[in-house]
């Protein structure tokens, strides 16, 4: 459970609507009391979901971008590609902070169970919700997906240390970042494209193989980094800084955000048609 310093924040955060405010409360005081295989949580338009499972680590990554406010940034009428998507809660945030469409990306079964359910829900006209069973790499193809006890850590190349945490492999499909790149480009049709990228650690082969020119049309950019990862967020940021990217100030330590900068257009843009 967390802890009740950590649960007065989440209620006090003005940011959270009322309802999902008194919604973690009420979560809380549920699973002590009968519990169930999942909690629901009315954020906005939609519902995400805390697994009974994985409460601890759910209700923290749930912290993370809501209560925290680790993606913090402006998604008004924007698309966003939420890659790494967990169980949904940071793709609940971009349409809670006005982004027209999302779609989100996740591997792992019992995530994506939770991700489709909580896509499902949202009821927001003119807004859409698309959750993809699939991992993202520089390539299209299958990989295998070892999976944690901690929900939050499955990874494809997960260090040695993790060896001691894994409890399952699952076969997983993986479709090529420039492609998905692409797509919500395509799908964006002249609106801002965002993207949020968390993949354990995979993020540098990710980014560093993918090219540049893939990134052509993709306003802002959100990486979340990992220790162990093959590079650093500075070689990731001098690597996107050819195509057009440059620092933008981010709310957590542990996420490098890039955004165009004021020279270049991404495609749609009406100097950049």
């Amino acid at each position: 459970m967390p802890s009740t310093s950590r649960l007065a924040r989440a209620v006090r955060h003005r940011g959270l609507p009322w309802h999902t405010r008194a919604g973690l409360v009420r979560s809380e005081l549920g699973r002590r009391a009968r519990p169930h295989p999942a909690y629901g949580l009315r954020v906005g338009p939609a519902t995400v979901y805390l697994s009974n499972d994985d409460y601890e680590i759910d209700w923290a990554s749930f912290a993370f971008v809501f209560v925290d406010e680790a993606y913090a940034g402006d998604y008004r009428g924007a698309v966003v590609l939420d890659l790494g998507a967990h169980k949904g809660y940071y793709g609940a945030y971009a349409l809670l902070h006005g982004a027209t469409a999302v779609v989100s990306y996740e591997p792992e079964t019992a995530n994506f169970a939770l991700l489709d359910r909580a896509a499902a829900t949202l009821d927001r006209a003119g807004s859409a919700w698309h959750a993809r069973r699939s991992a993202v790499g520089a390539v299209s193809g299958e990989a295998e997906l070892h999976v944690m006890g901690a929900s939050w850590g499955h990874a494809l190349a997960p260090p040695e240390a993790f060896a001691k945490h894994e409890v399952a492999v699952e076969r997983v499909h993986v479709d090529a970042l420039a492609d998905v790149l692409a797509g919500a480009v395509e799908r964006a049709a002249g609106a801002r494209v965002i993207v949020k990228l968390n993949i354990e650690g995979a993020e540098c082969p990710a980014i560093l193989e993918t090219p540049i020119a893939a990134w052509h049309g993709i306003a802002e950019l959100y990486v979340e980094t990992h220790p162990w990862a093959s590079c650093t967020a500075d070689d990731i940021a001098r690597h996107l800084g050819a195509g057009g990217f440059g620092p933008a100030a981010s709310a957590h330590p542990a996420v490098l955000r890039l955004g165009r900068r004021a020279a270049e257009t991404p495609r749609g843009d009406a100097s950049g048609r």
